[in-house]
Protein backbone atom coordinates (compact mmCIF):
# COMPACT_ATOMS: atom_id res chain seq x y z
CA UNK A 1 0.00 0.00 0.00
CA UNK A 2 1.19 3.25 -1.03
CA UNK A 3 1.38 6.77 0.78
CA UNK A 4 -1.72 8.83 -0.13
CA UNK A 5 -1.50 12.97 -0.34
CA UNK A 6 -2.42 13.96 3.29
CA UNK A 7 -0.99 10.86 5.10
CA UNK A 8 1.35 11.05 8.23
CA UNK A 9 4.65 9.29 7.86
CA UNK A 10 5.39 7.68 11.39
CA UNK A 11 8.85 6.62 11.92
CA UNK A 12 8.94 4.05 14.94
CA UNK A 13 11.02 1.41 16.56
CA UNK A 14 10.35 -1.82 15.93
CA UNK A 15 11.08 -4.99 16.87
CA UNK A 16 14.64 -5.07 15.17
CA UNK A 17 15.05 -2.00 13.69
CA UNK A 18 13.07 0.91 12.98
CA UNK A 19 9.73 0.86 11.19
CA UNK A 20 8.02 3.67 8.87
CA UNK A 21 4.31 3.58 8.72
CA UNK A 22 2.26 5.73 6.77
CA UNK A 23 -1.73 6.77 7.35
CA UNK A 24 -4.29 8.87 9.11
CA UNK A 25 -5.57 9.41 12.75
CA UNK A 26 -8.93 8.47 11.01
CA UNK A 27 -8.14 5.78 8.49
CA UNK A 28 -5.47 4.31 10.43
CA UNK A 29 -1.90 3.33 9.60
CA UNK A 30 -0.30 1.00 7.72
CA UNK A 31 3.10 -0.96 7.72
CA UNK A 32 5.56 0.52 4.42
CA UNK A 33 8.88 -0.48 5.56
CA UNK A 34 10.58 -2.70 7.90
CA UNK A 35 14.13 -2.50 8.77
CA UNK A 36 16.65 -3.99 10.96
CA UNK A 37 18.50 -0.65 11.20
CA UNK A 38 19.05 -0.14 14.65
CA UNK A 39 20.16 3.60 14.00
CA UNK A 40 18.08 6.20 12.95
CA UNK A 41 20.92 7.68 10.68
CA UNK A 42 21.22 4.32 8.46
CA UNK A 43 17.80 4.59 7.49
CA UNK A 44 17.66 5.17 3.50
CA UNK A 45 14.34 4.00 1.95
CA UNK A 46 12.31 6.77 0.67
CA UNK A 47 10.15 8.78 3.20
CA UNK A 48 6.94 10.78 1.95
CA UNK A 49 4.73 13.26 4.01
CA UNK A 50 5.14 14.89 7.17
CA UNK A 51 7.08 12.76 9.40
CA UNK A 52 6.90 12.59 13.05
CA UNK A 53 9.11 10.37 15.28
CA UNK A 54 8.30 8.02 17.81
CA UNK A 55 11.40 8.03 20.59
CA UNK A 56 12.45 4.65 21.91
CA UNK A 57 11.98 3.53 25.31
CA UNK A 58 15.74 2.83 25.59
CA UNK A 59 16.38 6.73 25.00
CA UNK A 60 13.78 7.90 27.67
CA UNK A 61 13.55 7.92 31.72
CA UNK A 62 9.66 7.99 33.06
CA UNK A 63 8.84 9.47 36.63
CA UNK A 64 5.46 9.20 37.54
CA UNK A 65 4.22 11.06 40.53
CA UNK A 66 1.05 13.04 42.49
CA UNK A 67 0.79 16.92 42.28
CA UNK A 68 -1.04 18.43 45.49
CA UNK A 69 -2.85 20.81 42.77
CA UNK A 70 -5.13 20.88 40.35
CA UNK A 71 -4.08 24.50 38.80
CA UNK A 72 -2.17 22.96 35.17
CA UNK A 73 -0.30 25.99 35.15
CA UNK A 74 2.21 25.36 37.82
CA UNK A 75 2.41 21.53 37.02
CA UNK A 76 5.88 22.02 34.85
CA UNK A 77 7.64 23.98 37.62
CA UNK A 78 6.74 20.98 39.52
CA UNK A 79 7.91 18.25 37.08
CA UNK A 80 10.91 19.79 36.98
CA UNK A 81 11.31 19.92 40.46
CA UNK A 82 10.07 16.22 40.84
CA UNK A 83 13.14 15.42 38.04
CA UNK A 84 16.19 17.75 40.23
CA UNK A 85 14.74 15.46 43.47
CA UNK A 86 15.28 12.48 42.17
CA UNK A 87 18.55 13.22 40.04
CA UNK A 88 17.39 13.52 36.41
CA UNK A 89 17.56 16.95 35.77
CA UNK A 90 17.86 17.24 31.56
CA UNK A 91 20.89 18.90 30.35
CA UNK A 92 20.37 22.37 29.75
CA UNK A 93 22.22 22.56 25.73
CA UNK A 94 20.20 19.70 24.64
CA UNK A 95 17.49 21.55 23.55
CA UNK A 96 13.60 20.79 24.75
CA UNK A 97 14.70 17.26 26.82
CA UNK A 98 11.44 17.25 29.15
CA UNK A 99 8.14 17.24 29.24
CA UNK A 100 5.09 15.66 31.35
CA UNK A 101 1.81 14.54 30.71
CA UNK A 102 -1.53 14.31 32.66
CA UNK A 103 -3.39 10.58 33.30
CA UNK A 104 -5.62 11.04 35.98
CA UNK A 105 -7.17 13.32 38.68
CA UNK A 106 -7.99 11.80 42.32
CA UNK A 107 -9.42 14.92 44.40
CA UNK A 108 -7.15 17.63 44.79
CA UNK A 109 -4.51 15.39 43.29
CA UNK A 110 -2.73 15.26 39.76
CA UNK A 111 -1.58 12.40 38.59
CA UNK A 112 1.03 12.89 35.86
CA UNK A 113 4.31 11.24 34.55
CA UNK A 114 7.30 13.57 33.85
CA UNK A 115 9.61 12.08 31.26
CA UNK A 116 13.05 12.99 30.65
CA UNK A 117 15.00 11.88 26.82
CA UNK A 118 18.56 11.75 26.81
CA UNK A 119 20.16 14.03 24.44
CA UNK A 120 20.58 11.77 20.94
CA UNK A 121 23.96 10.19 20.17
CA UNK A 122 25.18 9.68 16.81
CA UNK A 123 23.25 8.23 14.78
CA UNK A 124 20.00 8.28 16.75
CA UNK A 125 17.73 11.04 14.78
CA UNK A 126 16.83 10.20 11.14
CA UNK A 127 18.62 11.84 7.77
CA UNK A 128 15.00 14.17 7.54
CA UNK A 129 14.23 15.95 10.61
CA UNK A 130 10.76 15.09 11.88
CA UNK A 131 8.33 17.50 12.46
CA UNK A 132 7.39 16.38 16.07
CA UNK A 133 8.76 13.83 18.30
CA UNK A 134 6.46 11.93 20.85
CA UNK A 135 6.93 8.39 23.44
CA UNK A 136 6.26 5.12 21.63
CA UNK A 137 4.46 4.19 24.23
CA UNK A 138 1.80 7.13 23.77
CA UNK A 139 1.73 5.74 19.91
CA UNK A 140 0.43 2.09 20.84
CA UNK A 141 -2.82 1.39 22.35
CA UNK A 142 -1.91 0.20 25.90
CA UNK A 143 -4.77 -1.86 27.99
CA UNK A 144 -5.61 -0.67 31.48
CA UNK A 145 -4.79 -2.50 34.58
CA UNK A 146 -2.21 -4.93 32.75
CA UNK A 147 1.38 -5.07 32.33
CA UNK A 148 2.49 -4.64 28.58
CA UNK A 149 5.99 -6.23 27.05
CA UNK A 150 7.17 -5.57 23.87
CA UNK A 151 10.47 -5.99 21.63
CA UNK A 152 11.71 -2.32 20.56
CA UNK A 153 15.13 -2.48 18.58
CA UNK A 154 16.46 -5.69 20.23
CA UNK A 155 15.52 -5.41 23.40
CA UNK A 156 12.53 -6.23 25.79
CA UNK A 157 10.92 -3.28 27.16
CA UNK A 158 7.23 -2.85 29.55
CA UNK A 159 4.43 -0.37 29.98
CA UNK A 160 1.69 0.51 31.97
CA UNK A 161 -1.31 2.33 30.62
CA UNK A 162 -3.88 4.39 32.18
CA UNK A 163 -7.31 5.78 29.99
CA UNK A 164 -5.86 8.97 29.85
CA UNK A 165 -2.29 8.35 29.21
CA UNK A 166 0.91 6.25 30.06
CA UNK A 167 1.35 6.06 33.75
CA UNK A 168 5.41 4.32 33.94
CA UNK A 169 7.50 2.60 31.18
CA UNK A 170 11.22 1.47 31.16
CA UNK A 171 13.93 -0.94 29.31
CA UNK A 172 14.27 -4.58 30.84
CA UNK A 173 18.05 -4.58 32.55
CA UNK A 174 18.76 -8.15 30.55
CA UNK A 175 18.27 -9.14 27.13
CA UNK A 176 16.03 -11.77 27.98
CA UNK A 177 12.41 -12.16 28.66
CA UNK A 178 12.75 -14.95 31.33
CA UNK A 179 12.21 -15.04 35.41
CA UNK A 180 15.31 -12.69 36.19
CA UNK A 181 13.16 -10.53 33.77
CA UNK A 182 10.14 -10.82 35.70
CA UNK A 183 11.89 -10.18 38.97
CA UNK A 184 12.84 -6.88 38.14
CA UNK A 185 9.34 -5.84 36.23
CA UNK A 186 7.59 -7.10 39.71
CA UNK A 187 10.41 -5.03 41.67
CA UNK A 188 9.63 -1.59 39.43
CA UNK A 189 6.01 -2.25 40.23
CA UNK A 190 6.24 -2.65 43.61
CA UNK A 191 8.36 0.67 43.56
CA UNK A 192 5.68 2.33 42.33
CA UNK A 193 3.23 0.93 44.51
CA UNK A 194 4.55 1.71 47.57
CA UNK A 195 4.96 5.39 46.00
CA UNK A 196 0.89 5.39 45.72
CA UNK A 197 1.20 5.88 42.31
CA UNK A 198 0.04 2.33 41.06
CA UNK A 199 -3.49 1.83 42.50
CA UNK A 200 -4.82 -1.09 41.94
CA UNK A 201 -2.20 -3.58 41.26
CA UNK A 202 -1.83 -4.83 37.27
CA UNK A 203 -3.28 -8.19 37.09
CA UNK A 204 -2.17 -9.86 34.11
CA UNK A 205 0.96 -9.36 31.84
CA UNK A 206 0.39 -9.22 27.83
CA UNK A 207 3.32 -9.80 25.35
CA UNK A 208 2.88 -8.52 22.43
CA UNK A 209 4.28 -10.53 19.38
CA UNK A 210 5.97 -9.30 16.17
CA UNK A 211 5.49 -11.97 13.58
CA UNK A 212 9.38 -12.82 13.58
CA UNK A 213 11.81 -15.37 14.83
CA UNK A 214 11.94 -13.06 18.38
CA UNK A 215 8.37 -13.70 19.21
CA UNK A 216 8.56 -15.15 22.37
CA UNK A 217 8.28 -19.08 23.35
CA UNK A 218 5.92 -20.35 25.27
CA UNK A 219 9.05 -21.42 27.74
CA UNK A 220 10.20 -17.46 27.73
CA UNK A 221 6.49 -16.53 28.87
CA UNK A 222 5.47 -18.98 31.80
CA UNK A 223 9.53 -18.19 32.87
CA UNK A 224 8.59 -15.04 32.35
CA UNK A 225 5.31 -15.15 33.98
CA UNK A 226 6.80 -17.09 37.22
CA UNK A 227 9.16 -14.28 38.21
CA UNK A 228 6.37 -11.53 37.78
CA UNK A 229 3.96 -13.60 39.43
CA UNK A 230 1.27 -12.63 37.31
CA UNK A 231 -0.59 -14.73 34.44
CA UNK A 232 0.62 -14.11 31.03
CA UNK A 233 -0.69 -13.99 27.63
CA UNK A 234 0.41 -13.16 23.96
CA UNK A 235 -1.52 -11.46 21.61
CA UNK A 236 -0.04 -9.45 18.43
CA UNK A 237 1.03 -6.10 18.41
CA UNK A 238 -1.32 -3.33 17.42
CA UNK A 239 -1.04 -0.98 14.55
CA UNK A 240 0.50 2.59 16.05
CA UNK A 241 -1.56 5.66 16.42
CA UNK A 242 -0.21 9.25 16.47
CA UNK A 243 -0.84 11.22 19.51
CA UNK A 244 -2.88 15.13 19.54
CA UNK A 245 -1.19 17.09 20.73
CA UNK A 246 2.36 15.58 20.24
CA UNK A 247 4.78 15.93 23.07
CA UNK A 248 7.14 19.24 23.42
CA UNK A 249 10.21 16.77 22.94
CA UNK A 250 12.72 18.86 19.96
CA UNK A 251 16.25 17.92 20.14
CA UNK A 252 18.97 20.85 20.21
CA UNK A 253 19.71 19.63 16.63
CA UNK A 254 16.49 19.45 15.13
CA UNK A 255 15.97 22.63 16.94
CA UNK A 256 18.81 24.38 15.50
CA UNK A 257 18.07 23.40 11.92
CA UNK A 258 14.90 24.62 12.09
CA UNK A 259 15.81 28.16 13.33
CA UNK A 260 18.35 28.32 10.34
CA UNK A 261 15.68 27.36 7.76
CA UNK A 262 13.71 30.26 8.96
CA UNK A 263 16.88 32.54 8.54
CA UNK A 264 17.05 31.61 5.60
CA UNK A 265 13.57 31.96 4.56
CA UNK A 266 13.34 35.33 5.54
CA UNK A 267 16.80 36.07 3.69
CA UNK A 268 15.00 34.75 -0.13
CA UNK A 269 12.33 37.05 0.75
CA UNK A 270 14.13 39.98 1.34
CA UNK A 271 16.68 38.98 -1.97
CA UNK A 272 13.45 38.95 -3.78
CA UNK A 273 11.69 42.04 -2.60
CA UNK A 274 15.27 43.43 -4.16
CA UNK A 275 15.07 41.88 -7.04
CA UNK A 276 11.70 42.08 -7.67
CA UNK A 277 12.03 46.28 -7.24
CA UNK A 278 14.54 46.75 -9.38
CA UNK A 279 13.43 44.42 -12.89
CA UNK A 280 10.04 46.53 -12.25
CA UNK A 281 11.83 49.74 -11.95
CA UNK A 282 13.79 48.69 -15.43
CA UNK A 283 11.05 47.72 -17.22
CA UNK A 284 8.92 50.73 -15.98
CA UNK A 285 11.66 53.11 -17.76
CA UNK A 286 12.04 51.45 -20.92
CA UNK A 287 8.35 51.11 -21.11
CA UNK A 288 7.60 54.57 -22.83
CA UNK A 289 10.93 56.48 -24.16
CA UNK A 290 8.54 59.66 -24.88
CA UNK A 291 7.95 60.26 -21.26
CA UNK A 292 11.49 59.29 -19.96
CA UNK A 293 12.05 62.43 -18.17
CA UNK A 294 9.03 62.11 -15.88
CA UNK A 295 9.25 58.43 -15.74
CA UNK A 296 13.34 59.10 -14.11
CA UNK A 297 11.70 61.53 -12.05
CA UNK A 298 9.22 59.29 -10.44
CA UNK A 299 12.13 56.28 -10.48
CA UNK A 300 14.96 58.46 -8.54
CA UNK A 301 11.97 59.25 -5.80
CA UNK A 302 11.46 55.36 -5.59
CA UNK A 303 14.89 54.87 -5.20
CA UNK A 304 15.02 57.53 -2.72
CA UNK A 305 12.79 56.16 -0.37
CA UNK A 306 13.94 52.78 -0.86
CA UNK A 307 17.38 54.21 0.21
CA UNK A 308 17.69 53.17 3.69
CA UNK A 309 16.00 50.02 3.47
CA UNK A 310 18.67 48.73 0.63
CA UNK A 311 21.70 49.97 2.92
CA UNK A 312 19.97 48.05 5.49
CA UNK A 313 20.21 45.23 3.44
CA UNK A 314 23.88 45.52 1.62
CA UNK A 315 25.00 45.48 5.54
CA UNK A 316 22.82 42.21 6.49
CA UNK A 317 25.16 40.94 3.15
CA UNK A 318 28.25 41.80 4.17
CA UNK A 319 27.33 39.87 7.72
CA UNK A 320 26.24 37.11 5.72
CA UNK A 321 29.33 36.85 3.47
CA UNK A 322 31.34 37.34 6.75
CA UNK A 323 30.04 34.25 8.41
CA UNK A 324 29.97 32.06 5.18
CA UNK A 325 33.00 30.60 6.16
CA UNK A 326 31.23 28.76 9.12
CA UNK A 327 27.83 27.70 7.93
CA UNK A 328 29.50 26.14 4.93
CA UNK A 329 27.80 22.64 4.67
CA UNK A 330 30.86 20.76 3.96
CA UNK A 331 32.07 21.59 7.46
CA UNK A 332 28.62 21.08 9.48
CA UNK A 333 29.89 19.64 12.69
CA UNK A 334 27.17 16.92 12.39
CA UNK A 335 28.27 16.26 8.89
CA UNK A 336 32.06 16.08 10.15
CA UNK A 337 30.61 13.57 12.95
CA UNK A 338 28.57 11.24 10.50
CA UNK A 339 31.80 10.87 7.60
CA UNK A 340 34.32 10.07 11.03
CA UNK A 341 31.60 7.67 11.94
CA UNK A 342 31.16 5.98 8.61
CA UNK A 343 34.97 5.27 8.52
CA UNK A 344 34.88 3.57 11.54
CA UNK A 345 35.92 -0.30 10.36
CA UNK A 346 33.06 -2.21 12.06
CA UNK A 347 30.23 -4.61 10.50
CA UNK A 348 27.41 -5.54 10.89
CA UNK A 349 28.10 -8.52 13.55
CA UNK A 350 31.25 -7.04 14.94
CA UNK A 351 31.63 -3.47 16.46
CA UNK A 352 34.81 -3.34 17.91
CA UNK A 353 36.10 -0.07 17.43
CA UNK A 354 33.94 2.59 19.19
CA UNK A 355 33.99 6.33 19.25
CA UNK A 356 33.95 7.87 22.91
CA UNK A 357 34.59 11.49 22.20
CA UNK A 358 34.27 13.50 18.89
CA UNK A 359 35.19 17.40 19.17
CA UNK A 360 34.51 19.59 16.18
CA UNK A 361 35.67 23.30 16.20
CA UNK A 362 34.38 25.83 13.67
CA UNK A 363 35.16 29.16 14.45
CA UNK A 364 37.01 32.57 13.73
CA UNK A 365 40.03 33.42 16.05
CA UNK A 366 42.47 36.06 15.96
CA UNK A 367 45.79 35.20 14.09
CA UNK A 368 48.89 38.01 14.04
CA UNK A 369 46.33 40.73 13.92
CA UNK A 370 44.11 39.26 11.42
CA UNK A 371 40.69 37.04 11.68
CA UNK A 372 41.62 33.49 10.77
CA UNK A 373 39.11 30.53 10.13
CA UNK A 374 40.15 27.72 12.17
CA UNK A 375 38.85 24.22 11.65
CA UNK A 376 40.07 21.33 14.80
CA UNK A 377 38.67 17.73 14.82
CA UNK A 378 39.57 15.70 17.93
CA UNK A 379 38.67 11.68 17.72
CA UNK A 380 38.77 9.89 20.92
CA UNK A 381 37.92 6.02 21.21
CA UNK A 382 38.99 2.75 22.48
CA UNK A 383 39.18 -0.83 20.89
CA UNK A 384 39.80 -4.27 22.50
CA UNK A 385 43.60 -5.32 21.59
CA UNK A 386 43.00 -7.39 18.70
CA UNK A 387 40.49 -4.57 16.76
CA UNK A 388 42.05 -3.61 13.53
CA UNK A 389 42.76 0.34 14.69
CA UNK A 390 45.24 0.40 11.98
CA UNK A 391 42.06 0.20 9.07
CA UNK A 392 40.45 3.33 10.84
CA UNK A 393 43.80 5.30 10.29
CA UNK A 394 43.71 3.84 6.88
CA UNK A 395 39.67 4.74 6.63
CA UNK A 396 40.25 8.39 7.66
CA UNK A 397 43.40 9.17 5.72
CA UNK A 398 42.02 8.22 2.65
CA UNK A 399 37.85 8.79 3.19
CA UNK A 400 37.16 11.23 0.10
CA UNK A 401 34.86 13.18 1.87
CA UNK A 402 37.63 13.97 5.26
CA UNK A 403 40.26 14.91 2.25
CA UNK A 404 40.07 18.80 3.71
CA UNK A 405 41.90 17.16 6.93
CA UNK A 406 45.05 17.20 7.61
CA UNK A 407 45.19 13.88 10.42
CA UNK A 408 47.49 12.98 12.96
CA UNK A 409 47.63 9.89 14.51
CA UNK A 410 48.54 9.41 18.13
CA UNK A 411 50.14 5.94 19.24
CA UNK A 412 47.22 3.84 20.80
CA UNK A 413 47.24 3.38 24.57
CA UNK A 414 46.44 1.06 26.80
CA UNK A 415 43.79 1.08 29.35
CA UNK A 416 43.45 -0.86 32.68
CA UNK A 417 41.38 -3.04 31.48
CA UNK A 418 43.31 -4.02 28.65
CA UNK A 419 42.07 -2.33 25.48
CA UNK A 420 43.50 0.46 23.13
CA UNK A 421 42.69 4.02 23.85
CA UNK A 422 43.39 6.24 20.58
CA UNK A 423 43.57 10.26 20.11
CA UNK A 424 43.55 11.47 17.08
CA UNK A 425 43.53 15.09 15.59
CA UNK A 426 43.15 16.90 12.26
CA UNK A 427 42.51 20.42 11.04
CA UNK A 428 41.77 21.94 7.46
CA UNK A 429 44.50 23.70 6.03
CA UNK A 430 43.09 27.33 4.95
Amino acid sequence: MSAKKGDLCLFLPGAEGWEIWNGTAAEGFQLQVSTEHLLALEVTEKITGPLQMALPVRQLSSLPFKAQTEDLSILEDLAMMHLEKNGTRPALDGGQLSDHFVYGKSGEETLLTAVVLNPPQEGQLPRRSPQAFDLSPRCLPLPEGKVVVWRELGRWVFAIGRPSGVLYFQCFSGDRLDERGGNDVRLALTQLQLQGVLDPFPDEVVVWSHGSATDARPEELESFSRGLGLSASSAPKPAPSWPAPPSRLLPADVRAERMEKKNQRNRNLMVAAAVIAYVGLIGFLFFNLKSAEEKVMIAQKKVTSLGPEALKLQVHQDKWDELAPVVDNEFYPYEVLFRIYKALPNTKTERNVRLTHVEVINQFKDVDGGRQMIREVTVKGQAPENAPIGEYNDSLIKAADLEDFKWIMQTPTKTRNGDWSFIYTAEVQN
